[in-house]
């Protein structure tokens, strides 16, 4: 095997791009600690704004059913964060973690199912809100409960950042590093 040949399995191409790629992937690519910032910043900004969606809503509908709505979004908040949120924090810091590249490339805080995910809740939101399918007091406790886990679980991002857990080995004993 030649080493144009690793090459293009590491990348993918062949020919005249492949020397490209290396440059391109190689100017993209961050140290892994920091996905762990990008992936905080992006989840914290998303979670904030989709409050900023549902926290008026929920504001506008105050009086007798109040605190009806207030429960469903707290209901809301802890099905996502506890059953959907954390254990996605936990799962891409473990695959960061388990990766061997020092640097990768910036987009990699996601896999492909959680961008594709994503895109999916994204339009399934905007659906929802501009068809008028949902009324105004579904969105309403909906997206405070779902802004507010996803704002947490940004949180827990930024804790792994700063904690360098993704740059302790698997072996360690966790995210939280060696046993005491």
């Amino acid at each position: 095997m030649k080493s144009g040949d690793l090459h293009s399995i590491k990348t993918g191409l062949d020919g005249p791009f492949a020397e490209g790629a290396s440059k391109t992937v190689g100017f993209v690519a961050i140290p892994k600690n920091r996905l762990m910032l990008i992936a905080g910043i992006v989840w914290c900004v998303a979670g904030a704004m989709v409050c900023r969606i549902g926290l008026p809503l929920l504001w506008h509908f105050r009086g007798r059913t109040q605190a009806a709505l207030d429960l469903l979004a707290v209901v809301v908040f802890l099905v996502f964060y506890q059953l959907i949120f954390a254990p996605l924090v936990g799962r891409h810091t473990a695959r960061i973690r388990a990766r061997p590249e020092r640097r990768l490339p910036f987009w990699d805080f996601f896999d492909g199912r959680s961008w594709t995910v994503m895109a999916i809740m994204m339009a399934g939101g905007m659906w929802l809100r501009l068809s008028g399918v949902a009324p105004g007091w579904m969105i309403a406790f909906f997206y405070s409960g779902l802004g507010f886990a996803l704002f947490s679980c940004g949180t827990r991002f930024l804790v792994v950042y700063w904690r360098k857990d993704v740059l302790m080995e698997a072996a360690a004993g966790g995210p939280s590093g060696p046993p005491s």
